[in-house]
């Protein structure tokens, strides 16, 4: 298993690739100073030189970026800076779930890889990898996963969720890394789920919330709009387009959203309509407004639900959308 690496800038809302040989590189030049996040791929017996020092990590799925994760990578930024080590987010794509073909509506991403990243660099960390959970990685015990990755990070403290698990079946937990850390001289944290309304915050949650159509509190789940990638692939009229969701995060339900798209600097306002029989989003948005990201990649973000749209409402629509 070989690291796979590249290089990305992420710069005032726009992503810019470099010619770069170690890792991607994610770079927020909108708050005071420049943050930059390095992004591996599969390293098995790391032997990067950010690490001599040691290392603070926090493993997850992340999925989502919610405000427990946000909680929990947080602390990590800060404490490990505190004490003068890299800090490291270790994760994983596709999700577990999805690999083990748990139910859709549990088991579809909120964020995608590269958001998922964007999110994470946010938050002030210095490094994320990725592994691809494939079928040899599912099959890793928890003994080869801190032999083949944890030991080279040279771990002095690792902070993880409550209900954190890992390795084969999930047999490592946090009693076998405290008995690990005796081995290999690192601490072991373990945080406390964080709640909203008295329930814990989790991905599943967050969901729950989008398949249900409550958008505004998945935003406050996770502290910032469920937002997809995609293209407007062509305009149907002067005041409609057809948005094309990239890859498989999660949509809402059929229906009409008050949503935002365009780039993180040029963003406009209006409504959105899901069609569950199709793989399109039909936004409105003029010709005007839509020509200054025509084709290029955008972000829908949605802020509210306004109607349910019904199966006969949906097979009216597309069938005269069919004549445009």
């Amino acid at each position: 298993m070989n690291d796979e690496t590249s290089c990305l800038s992420f710069k005032k809302g726009v992503l810019f690739r470099l010619d770069c040989k170690f890792s991607f590189y994610f770079i927020n030049a909108n708050s005071k100073g420049v943050i930059t996040l390095k992004f591996y791929k599969n390293l098995f017996h790391p032997k990067i030189s950010e690490v001599e020092r040691g290392s603070y990590i926090t493993i997850g799925t992340f999925d989502g970026v919610h405000k427990g994760h946000q909680q929990l990578i947080s602390t990590v930024a800060r404490e490990g800076k505190k004490n003068n080590c890299t800090t490291i987010a270790v994760t994983f794509d596709p999700l577990p779930k999805v690999f083990f073909g748990n139910t859709e509506s549990q088991s579809i991403r909120l964020t995608s890889s590269y958001t998922r990243a964007e999110r994470i660099a946010l938050l002030g960390m210095d490094m994320l990898i990725e592994y691809t959970f494939d079928q040899n990685f599912s099959r890793l015990s928890a003994d080869d996963f801190i032999d083949k990755i944890l030991v080279g990070l040279n771990p002095k403290k690792l902070f993880i969720g409550k209900d954190f698990k890992f390795g084969y079946k999930g047999s490592g937990d946090f009693a076998f890394l405290k008995q690990a850390g005796m081995k290999f001289r690192f601490e072991t944290e373990r945080l406390e789920f964080i709640n909203l309304d008295n329930e814990r915050i989790s991905s599943t949650r967050v969901r729950n919330a989008i398949r249900n159509r409550d958008v505004k509190l998945a935003t406050q789940l996770m502290g910032k709009q469920h937002e997809i990638s995609g293209r407007i692939i062509r305009m149907m009229n002067n005041v409609k387009v057809f948005f094309v969701p990239d890859g498989d995060v999660m949509l809402p339900p059929p229906g009409e959203y008050k949503v935002s798209i365009g780039s993180y600097n040029n963003k406009h306002f209006t409504k959105a309509r899901i069609l569950d029989t199709t793989k399109f989003i039909e936004v409105t948005l003029d010709k005007a407004m839509s020509s200054s990201f025509f084709k290029d990649k955008v972000i829908l973000g949605f802020l509210d639900s306004v109607t349910a749209i019904t199966t006969e409402e949906t097979n009216i629509i597309v069938n005269y959308s069919g004549f445009l």
